[in-house]
């Protein structure tokens, strides 16, 4: 089904230019400071997704709770502090508060087993058709929902700020498999050509996907 469940949420951090190895390095394993917050506050399945200077942290609240409250208590714990205190020469402070995400799209389907990959792409929104693309992806097609459970598409949430938007999803049993086979079909180029005009950016130079790629996880 389309629309916003509190239990799931995205936030995004900014590095500096020229830290993203360090960044990466520093959780790789995770701080046990920054897992026992995320533990503390209520919050599972959390990700870091890292494409250039843009770091992207999907997480779901315990119990599908309220996924705002949780992220509260996040940044309220010793952890949290610490863990940002540690990265204060590499994340660039936020203006204006946390850039919180709002979830406007979720698919699932029936459990599977074997490997799987998570992942992250990002699009951006005509900024006079948000309205549009928020009511659309409400109110999804049946069989486009049907084709995403079917190509291996697993936990897949849009999340918009602005114009941009960010699909995290647990991907079997990898994202490019998934992609491909969704891409092969006669529903997928039907539902991306209806959105001609509302989408302005998908893929790079390139004309792949803006991937981001996972940099951390914490069960």
């Amino acid at each position: 089904m389309g629309g916003r469940v509190m239990g799931r949420l995205l936030f995004q951090l900014r590095l500096y230019p020229g830290t993203e190895r360090e960044f990466d390095a520093r959780h790789d394993p995770v701080p046990s400071h920054l897992a026992e917050a995320a533990a503390e506050a209520g919050l599972r399945n959390v990700t870091g997704l890292r494409r250039g200077t843009d770091v992207w942290f999907y997480a779901e609240a315990d119990g599908d709770g309220d996924g705002d409250a949780a992220l509260g208590r996040f940044i309220a714990t010793d952890g949290h502090a610490r863990w940002t205190a540690s990265l204060a020469a590499i994340v660039q402070p936020p203006s204006g508060g946390v850039a919180r995400y709002r979830e406007v799209f979720h698919s699932d389907g029936p459990a599977l087993t074997g490997p799987f990959e998570r992942g992250m792409f990002v699009l951006v929104v005509h900024p006079d058709r948000i309205e549009e693309y928020d009511r659309r992806h409400a109110e999804p097609w049946p069989e486009m929902m049907e084709a995403l459970s079917s190509s291996g598409f697993r936990n897949y949430s849009g999340f918009r700020r602005g114009s941009l938007v960010a699909y995290y999803g647990e991907f079997y049993p990898d994202m490019a498999t998934a992609v491909a086979t969704i891409g092969a079909t006669d529903v997928n180029t039907r539902w991306g050509e209806s959105f001609q005009g509302i989408i302005t950016t998908i893929t790079d130079d390139e004309g792949s996907l803006i991937l981001a790629q996972e940099v951390l996880h914490l069960d």
